[in-house]
Parts: C-alpha cells; sequence; structure tokens
C-alpha cells in the first residue's frame, strides 16, 4: 500500500531496518523474521499487533537497547550497534512502556536528563539547556507540575513528565513504546492528541505503538502491522485498517461505523 505522502516516502530515512531476525537467547523461536522498513521526517507511524506479536522488542532493538540481532538498523546512515549512546540520544528519543519512579526527582531534574548527551563531560547544565527543560515542560503541559515529586505524580502526568524529558532530547526521531497504556479515557486521549500535535509542529519522524486500531485511524498518518514477526501491512491507516486484517491479526470481528469523515471499528464478538 502507498504512504499517505510521496515525498516523505522519498525522502531520506531517519531511520532504516533490513533484514531485521532476533529471537531470544535460549529460544528456538525468532521474535522477528525478517523486517524491512523505513522512517522519515514528517511520518506519524502507528505500530499495531497484537500481544506478544513483538512491538517492544523491535522498539528496543531499533533504539539500540538490543543487541544480538542479525540484519542492519541505520540511523541517518549510521549503524546504530556502532554508535555511542550519546550519539543516539542526539538523534533518537524513546519513551518506553514502563518506567518505574525510583527516587523522588522533581519533575524539572527529571526531564533535565534528556539534556545530558548535550551537555560537557562535568554533566553541568548550562542556561540553554534548562531553557530547552522549560519549553519542553510548556509543549506538555508538565510545567504545571514542574517542581513536584516525580515518584508523586498520577499515572497522566508521570506520562507528560516522561514525554517532556523525550522532547528535552531535541531528537528528529521520537519513538513511544504504548504511550497511552494505562490511562483513562480523558488522558489516553491528551497524551496522543498531544504527541501527535507536536510532532506536526516540530516535523519529528514520530514512531509509536498502539492497541487500539481506532487510536491509529485517529492519530497516524501511517500505520504498519506486525504479526508472527512479520509486516503484514505498510500504509495508510484508512486502507490498512478493515475487518478482515482486525479479523486475521486480532481474531476479532467487528462492525464499521462512519461519520463526519471518520471510521470507527466497533468489537462485536470473538473468532474462534
Amino acid at each position: 500500500m502507498e504512504l499517505i505522502n510521496e515525498q516523505v516516502k522519498n525522502s531520506e530515512a531517519v531511520l532504516s531496518v533490513k533484514d531485521l531476525i532476533y529471537k531470544y537467547p535460549l529460544s528456538e523461536k525468532n521474535v522477528l523474521n525478517g523486517i524491512n522498513v523505513e522512517f522519515h521526517s514528517g511520518e506519524k507511524t502507528a505500530v499495531l499487533g497484537s500481544n506478544g506479536a513483538g512491538k517492544t522488542t523491535f522498539f528496543n532493538i531499533i533504539s539500540g537497547l538490543i543487541n544480538g540481532y542479525s540484519g542492519s538498523i541505520k540511523l541517518y546512515g549510521n549503524e546504530i550497534n556502532s554508535m555511542k549512546r550519546t550519539e543516539i540520544a542526539k538523534k533518537l528519543a524513546l519513551v518506553p512502556q514502563k518506567h518505574e519512579p525510583m527516587f523522588p526527582y522533581t519533575v524539572k531534574d527529571f526531564i533535565l536528563m534528556g539534556r545530558y548527551a548535550h551537555m560537557g563531560a562535568l554533566g553541568i547544565p548550562s542556561s540553554t539547556d534548562k531553557d530547552i527543560v522549560v519549553q519542553a515542560a510548556t509543549e506538555t503541559g508538565a510545567i504545571n507540575f514542574f517542581d513536584r515529586p516525580y515518584n508523586t505524580l498520577s499515572g497522566g502526568e508521570m506520562q507528560l513528565a516522561v514525554i517532556s524529558r523525550a522532547l528535552a532530547q531535541q531528537s528528529e526521531l521520537l519513538i513511544l513504546d504504548e504511550p497511552s497504556n494505562h490511562l483513562d479515557f480523558k488522558n489516553r486521549f491528551v497524551v496522543l492528541d498531544l504527541i501527535s500535535r507536536i510532532a506536526e509542529k516540530r516535523k519529528t519522524a514520530l514512531v509509536m505503538s498502539l492497541h487500539d486500531p481506532n487510536d491509529v485511524l485517529q492519530f497516524a498518518n501511517r500505520a504498519i502491522v506486525i504479526n508472527n514477526g512479520i509486516i503484514v501491512a505498510d500504509g495508510k491507516p484508512s486502507d490498512v485498517i478493515n475487518y478482515d486484517l482486525l479479523a486475521n491479526v486480532f481474531g476479532v470481528k467487528t462492525e464499521l461505523i462512519e461519520g463526519n469523515g471518520r471510521k470507527f471499528y466497533m468489537p462485536v464478538g470473538i473468532i474462534n
């Protein structure tokens, strides 16, 4: 399927993945079975798949956190496994699926951690670093609890702080692993709408894993579906997501609801 923007498709890839294969140590089965994909600036890509499809493993590998794979992963033309962590952090920011608050850092200091790759050998933040932290917190709304201990925040507030830290890195590739996980109805919309708008404003390459196909339709302009370790669909969300795909990948029977130019798939049964 064709991408939504042919001009974006033909631009230089921010991240290029070729023939990616990975299996966990001591496991006989591959988690990823030959992934080939490129990500470009200006794309808002949602990676969709059932639990255990390998989305988190894929995100950790392309972020340089897991080695032992075969294939090639190039970040701006450089093999990511040959790059230093500080080099990766200047070009790629990861918002993990889980982040356990260990120490009572203030939100301000927590977001400042996103600037460490840009600091000198002594790790002393400059006035520019501090200004960038304030800007990131202002964009997300984390400025409203800037001086509170990070480990006292609600789930929604904590997610905004983690996103602020990623934005403070000023990377051109933003990867979010299930950014709406464990959030209530309101905060799920707040977070997904926020990162979608920020990605458009900053012209960042956005890659996020989502569970709900309806969120993909609303907040992404490209959808990639992973099933059994391979990409089974890649293209415009309204083209990719359909009755057959939801049945084959998730085993769910759905009904399509349309209105005001939008699509919504309502689950109505399980396919045995």
